[in-house]
């Protein structure tokens, strides 16, 4: 009866020792980042950035699409009064501008896609020497990305944390 009492003894004693370590308590934290990618200012320069790259390019795609409507107009309007040959002029003249506009308008869109691309991933760089940062200094034994958990408490949730500190660099 001795050896029996002995060993639930020891048994209740691990039991109890591996209840304590999973007790002890772990610093979780939690961040979502397309609400960092948001409210980041880093967003705002990267779009007045690829705005001003990307401007001439979008200027010329508007004064070539300005000119097939202007064109469009003229034989819509004068197309009566035209000869033959002006009238095939003008229509060669429109779809050579269409084709010009459709390719131009491709690279124009595929480069810009790119770029965003580009600059949207020296960003996500940026949030995550933050995030990583941030755990190290705050003890964090885990961060969790917000957006791909079902339930979090809003005090782990150290998203603001990241935007103000995102914010000085």
């Amino acid at each position: 009866m001795k050896i029996f009492f002995k060993i639930i003894t020891l048994a209740a004693i691990a039991a109890s020792m591996s209840v304590a370590q999973a007790a002890e308590i772990q610093k979780i934290g939690v961040v979502f980042p397309s609400k960092v990618m948001s409210q980041s200012p880093q967003r705002a320069r990267m779009i007045k950035k690829l705005e001003a790259e990307f401007k001439d390019r979008y200027t010329e795609l508007q004064t070539l699409g300005q000119s097939i409507k202007d064109i469009e107009e003229k034989i819509k309007r004068d197309g009566e009064l035209l000869s033959t040959e002006e009238r095939t002029a003008l229509q060669r003249q429109h779809q050579v501008k269409v084709s010009e506009y459709k390719l131009k308008g491709k690279a124009f869109e595929e480069d810009q896609r790119r770029r965003q691309g580009e600059e949207q991933q020296k960003t996500l760089t940026l949030v995550r020497e933050v995030i990583n940062n941030l755990a190290k200094e705050g003890g964090y034994d885990l961060i969790l990305n917000g957006e791909q958990i079902v339930f979090t408490k809003p005090e782990l949730d150290i998203s603001d944390k990241v935007i103000q500190e995102i914010s000085t660099k």
